[in-house]
């Protein structure tokens, strides 16, 4: 099964300037996706600081977040998984009424399954709640501490979860990519999540990616793809570069605080991120700028028609 081709955007969840939840912005976000050739959205996950919010939140962003993306064309994948079974498995019934395209969920962070079987029995009722809707893994081991080979969970949850369709892989083990296409096979798809990694990815088949740099630098990434498909690597390769050196610039100052500064270079003000993160302070947000700048970033150049 393919769910799409193409970049995912893992979004960025907009608040005001005291913290609460800014839903108004999700439409305007779905918009700049969509006129950037974004293929989907990815609701509620790492860089859209997922734990960082109530249940009661999480279910309000994916209930608007599920309409903005349906009338722009998006690919909605609401992510569901938390430390808590039960109210993921609320998380994960409300996007099947809010009529999410696909669900996902993390393995539970703070305290880990002992072993594969326990991370699927914990999983299975996660996905069984979101109806006949395909369901994704979100593989995030830098972020759950949870860390069994992925070729390994992904064999086990096909077996076990009937609506299952793939991994969000946060990885940038190729060998571990390569092994989760394996285990995937032709019943799901694996969306490729280190972005400065995406184009050895692209050279072992992958054809989705999930991730923050494309909520404003999506531009790039389209190239960088183009490029690739027409056999062109030096241009995929100049781009890469340009990627490399710009998430080395985000993660200096922290991926999210400075993603979320990016957001209102391209026009969206996402707000400050929740505790314990930071926004940029006046100085820092000029020197990420700036940098960017250099790089000809950020980029949300329109698709082309």
């Amino acid at each position: 099964m393919r769910l799409l081709q193409g970049l995912v955007a893992a979004a960025h969840t907009p608040t005001h300037e005291d913290g609460r939840l800014h839903p108004e912005a999700i439409t305007k976000q779905a918009d700049l996706y969509a006129s950037a050739g974004l293929q989907g959205v990815f609701v509620c996950g790492s860089t859209g600081e997922a734990l960082s919010f109530t249940k009661n939140e999480r279910i309000k962003i994916l209930e608007t977040w599920c309409p903005a993306a349906k009338s722009n064309d998006l690919l909605s994948i609401i992510h569901v998984g938390g430390a808590c079974q039960s109210e993921a498995i609320d998380i994960s019934q409300a996007a099947n009424s809010a009529d999410a395209d696909v669900v996902a969920a993390m393995a539970p962070p703070f305290i880990p399954p002992a072993s594969i079987d326990d991370l699927v029995d914990f999983l299975a009722p996660i996905a069984k709640a979101a109806g006949d809707r395909p369901f994704l893994f979100y593989d995030n081991p830098a972020r759950s501490h949870v860390d069994f080979a992925p070729g390994m969970v992904l064999t086990a949850l096909k077996h076990a979860i009937p609506n299952f369709a793939g991994v969000k892989l946060t990885r940038s083990d190729l060998e571990a990519t390569e092994a989760a296409i394996d285990a995937c096979g032709e019943d799901a798809q694996v969306f490729f999540a280190a972005d400065e990694m995406l184009l050895f990815a692209l050279q072992l088949g992958i054809e989705a990616a999930i991730g923050a740099s494309y909520n404003h630098s999506a531009g790039l990434f389209r190239r960088m793809m183009k490029a690739h498909q027409d056999g062109d690597m030096a241009a995929a390769t100049a781009e890469h570069d340009r990627a490399v050196v710009m998430i080395d610039v985000l993660y200096d100052k922290g991926i999210i605080p400075a993603g979320k500064a990016m957001m209102s270079v391209v026009g969206i003000d996402c707000g400050p991120p929740r505790p314990p993160l930071k926004a940029l302070t006046p100085q820092a947000f000029a020197e990420v700028s700036n940098a960017m700048e250099a790089l000809g970033l950020p980029d949300m150049s329109p698709a082309a028609t």
